[in-house]
């Protein structure tokens, strides 16, 4: 089975620094036009891509955002799944989701993945009227923002409103901060 190449595969063939060759790969001005191509060209022969969980942790985001709905194989839910999809894709943004099957337990499991995944928002139809205080507080303190789906906002008008919500918290929390 064949390793991933990184960009210290790449460094190893060229004898240079790593930190040269990621600078290469992003078109860094620092970095000449031949060692540039040179790079290019290595990168090219091993099939390199970039390692999307050492940009996510860069950027503090990963462009991901979590859906938990209790049974896709309700017409209602599998509207609503399609309709996220739809519009996450329109953002550029990636969405992984999870079935709880009406158990909380496996909502719970769902959730606690999707943090150690470092999704940067939940969209939840609950099991039960409210998600968990504990797991709130938990979302909360990770900055993990959450829109809650339930029977009454899950017709497609509806939906959609809570969905422009999530995105909205979403650009708002990723917008350079002001410094006075």
């Amino acid at each position: 089975m064949e390793k991933i190449p990184t960009i210290k595969d790449i460094a190893r063939r060229l004898k240079i620094d790593p930190s040269t060759v990621s600078r290469a790969l992003r078109g860094h001005p620092s970095i000449g036009l031949v060692t540039t191509m040179r790079v290019n060209k290595i990168a090219a022969e091993l099939n390199y891509h970039p390692n999307q969980n050492a940009i996510f942790l860069k950027q503090g985001k990963t462009s991901t955002i979590g859906v938990v709905l209790p049974d896709i194989a309700e017409p209602l839910h599998c509207a609503v799944l399609s309709t996220i999809e739809r519009y996450s894709n329109n953002k550029n943004y990636n969405v992984i989701f999870g079935q709880s099957f009406n158990k909380p337990e496996q909502e719970r499991k769902i959730l606690e993945n999707m943090m150690n995944l470092r999704v940067d928002g939940i969209l939840i139809a609950l099991n039960k009227p409210k998600l968990p205080s504990e797991q709130i507080d938990q979302l909360k303190r990770y900055n993990i923002p959450v829109a809650i789906l339930d029977n009454r906002n899950m017709i497609k008008d509806k939906s959609y409103r809570i969905i422009e919500q999530l995105f909205s918290i979403l650009e708002f929390q990723q917008r350079p901060e002001i410094k006075a």
